[in-house]
Protein backbone atom coordinates (compact mmCIF):
# COMPACT_ATOMS: atom_id res chain seq x y z
CA UNK A 1 0.00 0.00 0.00
CA UNK A 2 1.33 3.54 -1.01
CA UNK A 3 2.42 6.06 2.00
CA UNK A 4 -0.27 8.31 0.49
CA UNK A 5 -3.27 5.71 0.59
CA UNK A 6 -2.52 5.61 4.75
CA UNK A 7 -3.16 8.71 5.59
CA UNK A 8 -6.26 8.73 3.91
CA UNK A 9 -9.45 9.82 6.28
CA UNK A 10 -11.84 6.88 4.80
CA UNK A 11 -8.73 4.18 5.09
CA UNK A 12 -9.16 5.12 8.88
CA UNK A 13 -12.69 4.66 9.19
CA UNK A 14 -11.73 0.96 8.29
CA UNK A 15 -9.30 -0.08 10.19
CA UNK A 16 -10.88 0.33 13.66
CA UNK A 17 -13.44 -2.81 15.13
CA UNK A 18 -16.73 -1.55 15.35
CA UNK A 19 -19.31 -3.59 17.74
CA UNK A 20 -23.16 -3.21 17.51
CA UNK A 21 -24.69 -1.72 19.93
CA UNK A 22 -28.30 -1.90 21.54
CA UNK A 23 -30.87 0.56 19.97
CA UNK A 24 -32.89 0.31 23.45
CA UNK A 25 -31.25 1.15 26.79
CA UNK A 26 -30.29 -1.76 29.08
CA UNK A 27 -33.20 -1.01 31.43
CA UNK A 28 -35.35 -1.94 28.81
CA UNK A 29 -35.59 -5.52 29.29
CA UNK A 30 -35.87 -5.51 33.15
CA UNK A 31 -39.06 -3.60 32.73
CA UNK A 32 -40.68 -5.28 30.21
CA UNK A 33 -39.98 -8.35 32.15
CA UNK A 34 -41.52 -6.61 35.37
CA UNK A 35 -44.16 -5.49 33.28
CA UNK A 36 -45.48 -8.86 32.27
CA UNK A 37 -45.02 -9.38 35.88
CA UNK A 38 -47.03 -7.28 37.22
CA UNK A 39 -50.23 -7.72 34.48
CA UNK A 40 -49.89 -11.50 35.11
CA UNK A 41 -50.14 -11.07 39.08
CA UNK A 42 -53.12 -8.66 38.28
CA UNK A 43 -54.53 -11.59 35.76
CA UNK A 44 -54.16 -13.88 38.76
CA UNK A 45 -56.17 -11.68 41.20
CA UNK A 46 -58.47 -11.14 39.37
CA UNK A 47 -59.69 -14.80 39.14
CA UNK A 48 -58.77 -15.72 42.34
CA UNK A 49 -61.31 -13.03 43.81
CA UNK A 50 -64.18 -14.09 41.18
CA UNK A 51 -63.67 -17.96 42.18
CA UNK A 52 -63.64 -16.58 45.88
CA UNK A 53 -67.05 -14.68 45.42
CA UNK A 54 -68.54 -18.00 43.48
CA UNK A 55 -67.21 -19.94 46.56
CA UNK A 56 -68.44 -17.96 48.95
CA UNK A 57 -71.83 -17.78 47.57
CA UNK A 58 -71.78 -21.94 47.29
CA UNK A 59 -70.83 -21.79 51.18
CA UNK A 60 -73.69 -19.15 51.95
CA UNK A 61 -76.27 -21.41 50.67
CA UNK A 62 -75.03 -24.76 52.11
CA UNK A 63 -74.73 -22.17 55.74
CA UNK A 64 -78.03 -20.75 55.15
CA UNK A 65 -80.44 -21.13 58.60
CA UNK A 66 -82.24 -23.68 58.05
CA UNK A 67 -86.12 -22.48 56.84
CA UNK A 68 -88.66 -22.66 60.15
CA UNK A 69 -91.26 -25.88 59.79
CA UNK A 70 -94.24 -22.99 59.83
CA UNK A 71 -92.60 -21.45 56.86
CA UNK A 72 -92.34 -24.78 55.20
CA UNK A 73 -95.98 -25.41 55.98
CA UNK A 74 -97.48 -21.95 54.81
CA UNK A 75 -95.55 -23.00 51.07
CA UNK A 76 -97.00 -26.62 51.08
CA UNK A 77 -100.62 -24.92 51.32
CA UNK A 78 -99.93 -21.76 48.86
CA UNK A 79 -98.89 -24.61 46.33
CA UNK A 80 -101.47 -26.79 47.39
CA UNK A 81 -104.10 -24.16 46.85
CA UNK A 82 -102.23 -23.48 43.34
CA UNK A 83 -102.56 -26.85 42.24
CA UNK A 84 -106.38 -27.07 43.27
CA UNK A 85 -106.79 -23.60 40.99
CA UNK A 86 -105.05 -25.08 38.02
CA UNK A 87 -107.09 -28.69 38.09
CA UNK A 88 -110.39 -26.47 38.26
CA UNK A 89 -109.26 -24.50 35.53
CA UNK A 90 -108.00 -27.49 32.98
CA UNK A 91 -111.43 -29.12 33.98
CA UNK A 92 -113.42 -26.06 32.94
CA UNK A 93 -110.81 -25.47 29.67
CA UNK A 94 -111.89 -29.19 28.94
CA UNK A 95 -115.46 -29.21 29.37
CA UNK A 96 -115.77 -25.63 26.82
CA UNK A 97 -113.24 -27.54 24.69
CA UNK A 98 -116.30 -30.70 24.63
CA UNK A 99 -118.48 -28.44 24.35
CA UNK A 100 -116.87 -25.88 21.59
CA UNK A 101 -116.13 -29.71 19.19
CA UNK A 102 -119.88 -30.87 20.04
CA UNK A 103 -121.25 -27.32 18.47
CA UNK A 104 -118.59 -27.01 15.91
CA UNK A 105 -119.64 -30.48 14.83
CA UNK A 106 -123.40 -29.65 15.01
CA UNK A 107 -123.11 -26.11 12.66
CA UNK A 108 -120.98 -28.06 9.99
CA UNK A 109 -124.06 -30.39 9.63
CA UNK A 110 -126.20 -27.26 9.96
CA UNK A 111 -123.83 -26.14 7.08
CA UNK A 112 -123.86 -29.26 5.17
CA UNK A 113 -127.81 -29.72 5.00
CA UNK A 114 -128.30 -25.90 3.80
CA UNK A 115 -125.19 -26.91 1.00
CA UNK A 116 -127.77 -29.83 -0.35
CA UNK A 117 -130.67 -27.44 -0.36
CA UNK A 118 -129.01 -25.32 -3.01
Amino acid sequence: MRKADSKRMSLKLTQHTYSLTPKRSAAYLPGAMAAICAIGALAAAGYALKTSHEQARKLDVLCAPPVSEQTLRDQLAHAQFALEQETAARAALEQRAVQSAAQIERLQTDLAFMKKQR
